[in-house]
């Protein structure tokens, strides 16, 4: 089975218990795909760990004794492990958990991992309650109030999660990474703890540096393999550096996991990926993006996804039903090239100048989303996502740092797209390894240095010297290979035409070839846009990208009608514009996109969302 775990603690009065079991077994019964609940419970809290189908997806304890009781969900054997004990906090993706002990003197306690690599959220009620679950919106079926944190909407359709520790629903956060909390009826909730992945004092040599990460690596990866032994392992292939790096280690280590990609013979990544599998030997599935698969059943994936990113963009759970016949377990490079240096906000030790940086990638995401605002809403969207950058971006001293972006971009970003991967594979029967969130690994980038991270150029030694199985294949972004690059990222602290000048110093090919792929995409799409010439600009977004979702949404008529339904399917909050909506979604079905499909799917994503908040408080008002 998969899990989740629904938790409500309160007041030890008969009528507020009986009260609280049965809101908690109703909630448990919500649950999207719920099968079966074993209920814990003490005077001052019920807790549901609730059975969900597909199977295979956590793993999870029941354990009841004469201290109290003991639930966990985790993605590994070593998560339910060291969910027991208090040193959760200082695990990472090796042992992503939940644990939740109720004692018999009343108190409770709950705490995560040090990535929070499988997600929980939690409230506190008006009578000073605790509120907790690994599911978002069954908060809501426990007794929070319906209300939308409009920052958090905004955060949504801008960067496809709120930043932070908020959520969609006001009230209700992320239970942070390595937070560990308790709570009592007499002196409420209380957290403590520190994510994994801070800034360390120490450093290395780049040889040093190098040497470390071969020993760390080959321990990571040989622990991914062993405690999978039994299971089918499948490690998904892209035309870049990170799920390389896996797989020649899988191979020295002497496993040959399936490979796949996703894509067909037109496709860069796809070629790179088959290149990189048939190297190292490895069994290799392709999987094409045929119309049946394109934005399939997209309610039901906004369900598993649960308050973050979009069914539109989680492309594994389009291939949900075909994933499983090769694998049980999906290895994936999550967050290798953020680690190593892959961000153009690096270098930046100017406070204000590093927030500027990161609202300049995003201001164009916020000028699209204003059509879709409610009137009430839209002039204020600026300055409510400026806002949420500069405190999110707060508590990072960049001014000592240089690479203070990468550790704000984990705890922000990558944290919220490797905890909603988590979601998304585990509720459809499918557990995830992700060997760049290991503890280990986190521990080795946080010593490695502003200069060893610009441009991934430490990162580029260690495939040409640890990888060179596939350091002469060329990456399916520029051709070019680690062998061909000083420069895999750009960096904040120069310009571009500066960096790829030094490119070109040292290798004036690969600076040739990475300046003619920019100038042949800007070029043709000028030409779509001015003239209306489409062909030459279509070709390249075919082999550039598996998923052209702007292209799919002009030239795949399914993939425009499923979108157009979606975003018919659930009435517009009163924070967005029904009319807008009604415009896109008449234009789609007219053959034309109104505006970046990307956009409009988190729009009826939200919309998704809301409507099912709204379901579960009137059922609650209902039974009240």
């Amino acid at each position: 089975m998969s899990y989740e775990i629904l938790l409500s603690c309160g007041s030890d009065r008969p009528e507020d218990r009986a009260r609280r079991r049965a809101t908690v077994g109703r909630a448990a019964g919500l649950v999207p795909g719920a099968t079966s609940s074993r209920i814990a419970e003490t005077p001052t809290a019920t807790c549901a760990l609730v059975a969900t189908e597909p199977a295979g997806g956590t793993l999870a304890e029941f354990r009841e004794d004469a201290s109290g009781s003991f639930v966990a969900v985790a993605t590994t054997a070593h998560g339910l492990a060291v969910a027991a004990t208090s040193d959760g906090q200082l695990a990472g993706a090796e042992a992503g958990h939940v644990g939740v002990h109720l004692r018999t003197d009343g108190t409770v306690s709950a705490g995560t991992d040090g990535m929070a690599f499988l997600p929980a959220y939690w409230a506190e009620s008006d009578s000073g309650g605790l509120l907790l679950s690994t599911h978002l919106a069954s908060l809501v079926s426990l007794g929070l109030p319906n209300r939308v944190d409009e920052r958090g909407l905004l955060e949504y359709l801008v960067m496809l999660h709120p930043l932070q520790e908020r959520t969609l629903l006001a009230g209700a956060g992320l239970l942070a990474p390595g937070t560990h909390l308790e709570w009592s009826q007499a002196d409420g909730g209380h957290r403590k703890g520190m994510p994994l992945f801070q800034p360390s004092a120490e450093s290395m040599s780049d040889d040093e540096a190098v040497a470390a990460f071969a020993e760390v690596w080959r321990e990571v990866v040989a622990d991914v393999l062993g405690r999978n032994a039994g299971a089918r392992l499948a490690l998904g292939l892209s035309g870049g550096l990170d799920s390389r790096a896996i797989a020649v280690m899988a191979t020295e280590l002497g496993a040959r996991p399936v490979s796949y990609t996703y894509g067909n013979g037109r496709n860069r990544e796809a070629v790179v990926a088959a290149r990189v599998a048939e190297r190292l030997g490895l069994p290799h599935v392709q999987v094409p993006v045929t119309d049946d698969r394109l934005l399939r059943q997209a309610p039901r994936i906004a369900d598993r996804l649960d308050g973050a990113h979009s069914p539109a963009e989680m492309y594994e759970l389009w291939f949900d039903d075909l994933l499983p016949t090769f694998a049980d377990v999906i290895v994936n490079g999550l967050a290798g090239g953020p680690i190593w240096g892959d961000d153009k906000g690096l270098g930046i030790t100017d406070p204000t100048q590093a927030a500027e940086r990161q609202w300049h990638r995003y201001q164009g995401s916020v000028a699209a989303m204003a059509p879709y605002l409610s009137d009430d809403v839209r002039g204020e969207a600026p300055a409510v996502i400026r806002d949420g950058l500069a405190e999110s971006m707060a508590g990072w001293d960049f001014s000592q740092r240089g690479d203070a972006v990468i550790f704000w971009k984990l705890a922000n970003r990558q944290l919220r797209w490797g905890n909603i991967l988590v979601n998304a594979l585990r509720r459809s029967g499918l557990r995830i390894e992700a060997p760049f969130l290991d503890s280990r690994v986190l521990r080795f980038a946080s010593r490695l240095t502003t200069d060893q991270r610009r441009n991934g150029t430490l990162y580029l030694q260690a495939h040409r010297e640890l990888f060179a199985a596939t350091a002469n294949i060329g990456r399916s972004d520029d051709g070019n290979s680690p062998h061909g690059l000083t420069h895999v990222y750009w960096s904040g602290d120069s310009s571009f035409l500066g960096q790829l000048s030094a490119l070109g110093r040292r290798h004036p090919v690969s600076a040739g070839r990475r300046a003619a792929r920019f100038a042949l995409q800007t070029g043709a799409g000028h030409l779509r846009q001015r003239t209306g010439l489409a062909r030459p600009a279509d070709v390249i977004d075919r082999r550039a990208s598996v998923f052209p979702a702007d292209l799919w949404a002009r030239t795949r008529p399914v993939y425009a009608q499923r979108l157009a339904t979606f975003l018919e399917a659930a009435p517009p909050s009163p924070l967005l514009s029904e009319s807008a909506i009604a415009r896109a979604a008449a234009e789609l079905r007219a053959g034309r996109s109104p505006s970046d499909p990307l956009l409009l799917a988190k729009v009826a994503t939200a919309n998704h969302w809301l409507a099912d908040y709204a379901t579960r408080a009137a059922a609650v008002n209902g039974a009240g």
